[in-house]
């Protein structure tokens, strides 16, 4: 008999369900490895470090809405030795970020990507379902590249394969029609489907796994405040490490502003930790993406804000400047792209709004060694602002895209 979690709390009255502890315990490891993968943007990262940070970033975020979605559908009959096996793949991989540029934990990193992605497989042919939103959790074409990968000796060759796996999967979600939208929760029928049929060899029915997309939309949200939580920390760490000058007065309440504009951005004036999305707008694959790129975006904003910090008097500053640009920068766009889609007016938008945070962020990436840290950081919180501001006018302005 299948045991069921005993740590899922008891939905409300109305109806709406909350991340149980069980969920909030898995969300730990999202802790550990927003950290680590954040270590790869400190220092003196090159372009190349860049594209390594964005692959294992998107290879940890697809391994843990694997694991996320399943719980999502399982609700109350979540496993908790399912989820655990998870996040302790998920454990292994936030580990071995450190390494993989050097090759010393490139193939234990590939190893538990693959481990994680065919459990996570295996628990969706054992509930015979295919999933909604997100079918590469159940389809595992995209991790042969990765597989392929155990043997590459190559540095170079290795990162190919695995961009290559992420974009099937990519590939494989959109173009599937039962990827496109995902909808609310209907309740399951009281009896359970029937099960292969030994004796004649009739094959069980695969059916489309129904997620509870306010459920989800607040398991993305989570994840995004971890993001946020960890540019908090370093801002904090490197504050207590950091001369208590002048400078630092000035630099930051910057950065601290700007991370409570991002957190209002996403959370309070977002939907899912994405930037804009309305709150009635239902969780989809496209969403999903775009969660993957914010969180991968506000991730290195906050790197670069904490390197720029922990740097005020010293050469790394111009380093931590340029990832901060690209990070603001990425942001930017995709918040554009977001409201573009909703605002009436989405010329005057991109106009008003997005050209003027875009100019200045490639401005900050431009001047990166030549300007002091201080104007930098408060041109980036500028540039936000700006953001926020130029939306908050444009809903205030008549039209049908209204939101209220």
């Amino acid at each position: 008999m299948q045991r069921t979690s005993s740590l899922a709390p008891t939905p409300p009255a109305g109806g709406a369900r909350h991340a149980s502890w069980l969920e909030l315990f898995f969300d730990l490891v999202a802790v550990a490895g927003v950290a680590q993968l954040a270590r790869l943007l400190q220092g003196e990262p090159d372009a190349h470090d860049v594209a390594v940070y964005a692959v294992l970033f998107a290879a940890f975020w697809t391994a843990w809405i694997s694991n996320t979605l399943y719980g999502d559908v399982a609700a109350e009959k979540t496993r908790t030795r399912t989820l655990l096996l998870g996040m302790f793949g998920l454990t292994v991989m936030a580990a071995a970020v450190h390494g993989v540029r050097d090759g010393e934990h490139a193939r234990a990193f590939a190893l538990a990507y693959v481990i994680a992605r065919l459990f996570a497989n295996r628990v969706w042919q054992q509930r015979h379902q295919r999933v909604e939103g997100w079918p590469a959790a159940r389809l595992t074409l995209g991790v042969a590249p990765w597989i392929a990968s155990l043997w590459a000796v190559e540095e170079s060759v290795r990162l190919w394969l695995w961009t290559v796996g992420l974009l099937l999967d990519l590939a494989i979600t959109l173009a599937a029609p039962a990827g496109r939208r995902i909808r609310r929760r209907v309740p399951e029928p009281p009896h359970r489907p029937p099960r292969r049929d030994h004796g004649s060899g009739s094959p069980v029915p695969v059916t489309t796994a129904r997620l509870d997309s306010e459920h989800l939309a607040e398991r993305l949200g989570l994840f995004v405040l971890i993001v946020l939580g960890e540019g908090v920390y370093q801002l904090v760490e490197a504050a207590s490490d950091t001369p208590w000058d002048r400078d630092l007065h000035l630099t930051a309440p910057a950065a601290f502003l700007t991370l409570t504009l991002l957190w209002s951005l996403c959370l309070r004036r977002g939907h899912g930790g994405v930037p804009f999305l309305p709150p009635d707008h239902p969780v989809s694959a496209p969403v999903l993406a775009l969660h993957c790129c914010t969180a991968a975006a506000l991730a290195a904003l906050a790197a670069g804000l904490g390197g720029v910090v922990a740097d005020l008097h010293g050469p790394l500053h111009e380093q931590s400047s340029w990832v901060m640009a690209a990070g603001a920068g990425a942001y930017v766009v995709i918040a554009a792209s977001v409201r573009a889609r909703t605002v009436p007016r989405a010329g005057r938008w991109l106009l008003v709004g997005v050209l003027p945070a875009s100019v200045v962020c490639a401005v900050v990436a431009v001047t990166a060694d030549s300007e002091s840290p201080v104007r930098q950081v408060w041109l980036i919180t500028a540039a936000v602002a700006w953001l926020s501001a130029a939306e908050l006018l444009l809903r205030r302005g008549p039209g049908p895209g209204r939101r209220g």
